[in-house]
């Protein structure tokens, strides 16, 4: 997801803090629409449980590509995939060199920036849940962002996927300059330069989650030298 600029938001009002943290299911999906008309689908499957985080990294569509289990009772990251019919995986350490965005997943809930918020007034209902609108502006992008009540945030959900040996956190610090604590159902960034539009959505949002996603049985698993 390698599309944002610095933000800077407006300044006017505080986001609402919520001391409990979600647990749960959703999909959410990356639609990167060109100026030439051509667009980009991706997708990536969250599951939130009481102990461990699961994540499914399906890229152009291909299922299943990728299945990382992040458990931070032991410190590892597990990456899972299949190949030809053989179900191979590895091992990583929990750490900041293998994954840049730890330190923002495992952020406790409500301590994040103290930023006030440009709310723009409006309100509509996303998959149930009432959505206010939060405007920010960078020189690249207009964004809208419709965030729920949902005690989770967006800059936890990316920082989920800065998993690997040199990845960056840069997309993650931006989203947290935003101070949005509670989740964003949909977002969308409008170019200002004939870039392309980003447009960020939650689907199949439930509060629940399905313990299978963290098994690794018939995985042949490695660890790094």
């Amino acid at each position: 997801m390698k599309y944002l600029a610095a933000f800077s938001v407006v300044l006017l009002s505080i986001s609402t803090s919520v001391s409990q943290e979600f647990i749960g299911s959703f999909r959410l999906i990356t639609e990167q629409v060109y100026a030439n008309g051509n667009t980009r689908i991706d997708s990536a499957d969250y599951h939130f449980g009481k102990e461990k985080v699961a994540l499914h990294i399906y890229a152009r569509g291909k299922p299943d590509e990728l299945r990382l289990i992040f458990n931070p009772s032991d410190t590892t990251i597990t990456g899972l995939f299949e190949i030809n019919g053989r179900k191979s995986g590895y091992i990583l350490p929990m750490n900041n060199d293998y994954w840049p965005g730890m330190p923002f997943a495992q952020r406790p809930y409500g301590t994040g920036p103290r930023t006030e918020l440009n709310y723009s007034g409006r309100q509509k209902e996303i998959l149930g849940y009432q959505c206010r609108e939060i405007v920010a502006e960078s020189e690249e992008y207009n964004v809208e962002i419709w965030a729920s009540d949902i005690p989770l945030s967006f800059t936890k959900v990316i920082a989920y996927q800065t998993v690997g040996a040199g990845e960056q956190d840069g997309e993650v610090k931006l989203f947290d300059t935003f101070g949005v604590e509670t989740l964003p159902l949909k977002i969308y960034l409008k170019s200002k330069i004939g870039k392309g539009d980003v447009h960020l959505l939650i689907s199949k949002l439930q509060a629940q989650v399905n313990e299978d996603v963290f098994s690794t049985e018939g995985h042949s698993l490695s660890r790094p030298e």
